[in-house]
């Protein structure tokens, strides 16, 4: 194959980003949060789509200048972007309407291929590809795959083949997602949307974890009673510190329960913004958990052009 690069979209609900990796592997990401004001857990899609448009241009030409001033005029040899948050029918939001327009006029302009994935299958890739970075890479073609993330909590059973993943699932929380449980409580503590990083600095480096009961169900768990109890020990005065130690307890309780409906003998893979964390990366630290770089963990295009690199492969 001919030295260039391959281009990745994604203009997910909290963050719009831009991704090039060239045929020998560099990386070259740029990306902007979308602006939650003060005291809010989120934006409406309207929103979110309107912010995307605007920022979209820029980060786009970011990410580009980094590419050039690195390696010079590449050839574009791919477009790809995410266009709805899984691949199951329903999935949808209209913040990806941004980075599907824009990457189409890209590709037509340049005369290259075109590739559409999901929001969930670029996490899937890009904690992949960090693994590989730290020296950890999962070659296995069928694994579990956590996607930890604002909007979803899900144990996945991904099948890879000619460079497109299939995935089942196999468990998920049924009601609050962690990284919802991690923002409720954390915007209840005054922090700001996300909260995930500043709500795990309040967290003693040398905490014990302590495991909670989360109710399990046939096909998941839920997840709405962590919040109640943590409302109820804020009410009663509880320290912030604890209070934060809390919430990652119940997140890793959570994930301890949902492997309970997975083979023990299969590696898994951790994907999605919950799982930059490090108290988590702590815990799960045996041989069969596998996790990026916290950069290649929350919402970024990077995955996104990883797999329009194999689709351009796979032709």
């Amino acid at each position: 194959m001919e030295t260039g690069f391959f281009f990745g979209i994604d203009t997910s609900n909290y963050t719009t980003s831009a991704a090039a990796v060239t045929t020998a592997g560099e990386v070259f990401c740029a990306k902007r949060p979308l602006a939650v004001p003060a005291g809010d857990r989120g934006l409406r899609q309207s929103d979110a789509l309107f912010c995307h448009t605007r920022d979209l241009a820029g980060v786009v030409e970011a990410c580009l200048a980094d590419l050039r001033a690195a390696r010079g005029d590449l050839p574009l040899l791919g477009v790809a972007v995410s266009d709805q948050p899984r691949r199951v029918e329903g999935s949808y939001m209209p913040c990806f309407l941004a980075g599907v327009n824009a990457a189409k006029c890209a590709a037509k302009l340049a005369n290259a291929p075109f590739f559409t994935f999901s929001h969930q299958e670029g996490h899937i890739e890009a904690a992949r590809m960090g693994a590989k970075k730290v020296g950890r890479a999962l070659t296995a073609t069928e694994f579990y795959a956590f996607h930890l993330s604002g909007g979803t909590t899900e144990l996945l059973l991904v099948k890879e083949e000619g460079g497109r993943y299939e995935c089942s699932l196999v468990a998920a929380t049924l009601d609050l997602t962690c990284g919802q449980l991690i923002d409720r409580c954390g915007v209840a503590l005054g922090l700001p949307f996300p909260a995930g990083a500043h709500l795990e600095e309040l967290v003693p480096e040398k905490r014990i974890i302590k495991a909670l009961r989360i109710p399990k169900k046939e096909d998941g768990i839920n997840l709405s009673g962590m919040e109640n109890r943590f409302q109820k020990r804020k009410a009663e005065g509880t320290e912030q510190e604890e209070l934060a130690g809390f919430v990652f307890d119940a997140v890793i309780s959570a994930v301890e329960s949902l492997l309970t409906f997975a083979d023990p003998e299969k590696p898994v893979l951790f994907s999605g913004g919950v799982s930059s964390s490090r108290i988590l990366r702590a815990h799960f630290s045996a041989d069969r958990f596998y996790f990026a770089p916290p950069a290649y963990c929350a919402d970024n295009a990077i995955g996104i052009a990883g797999l329009c690199g194999k689709g351009v492969i796979n032709g």
